[in-house]
């Protein structure tokens, strides 16, 4: 730990770092698969015509307008949103952990605000997908019921949505704690990050 932090800040950070790697790889994956199927454009288009919310529900209009129409583009914009967005968050769950550390190893660079921005919309793009998703395949609020004794009462792509939108958050708040950072003066810098609301952010 350094001294520019307090330890609830590093641990608040590397936790945040861990849970966004561990979405970074489960879209990473998921986007790796999606470009090595070929017949992926093919299976799409019968996800999209075999799910409920594709008839019916608050997505049915833009599905019928926007998506069935233009299937194979939906398609590649799905794998390389995953692509991409996975890539994106898991470099930067990398950096987040490497600012943990102390001496020249834990330095702060100038591309870090960039990577930060690029991160919160990562984190907005692959929640607001996984909501999509759900709501295309149907899914419902929660709820107790016998059927999930043995299983997840929260489905995956639920699930995923309010961790993806608490990284984007947290990035965004890193990128104006950096951007703090990097602009104010050093007798304004203990203020400016206090303003900010998020002082253990400043790395």
């Amino acid at each position: 730990m350094t001294s520019r932090l307090p330890v609830s800040g590093n641990a608040a950070l590397a936790a945040g770092a861990l849970i966004q790697a561990a979405l970074s790889i489960e879209f990473l994956l998921a986007g790796l698969s999606k470009a090595a199927d070929p017949d992926f454009a093919a299976q799409f288009k019968s996800f999209v015509e075999s799910s409920p919310g594709s008839r019916d529900g608050i997505l049915a209009a833009l599905m019928q307008s926007l998506i069935a129409p233009y299937i194979t583009l939906a398609a590649d914009l799905v794998k390389f949103t995953e692509l991409g967005a996975g890539l994106v968050l898991f470099v930067s769950a990398i950096d987040v952990a490497r600012r943990r550390f102390s001496g020249r190893f834990g330095e702060q660079h100038p591309y870090e605000p960039t990577v930060a921005l690029l991160s919160s919309a990562a984190g907005v793009a692959i929640g607001g997908m996984s909501m999509m998703i759900y709501l295309i395949e149907g899914g419902t609020i929660p709820r107790v019921s016998a059927a999930f004794a043995f299983g997840s009462p929260i489905a995956i792509e639920l699930l995923i949505v309010p961790l993806a939108m608490a990284i984007a958050w947290l990035q965004f708040a890193r990128f104006q704690a950096l951007t703090t950072r990097l602009t104010a003066g050093p007798t304004n810098l203990v203020g400016a990050a206090s303003r900010e609301g998020w002082p253990a952010l400043q790395r």
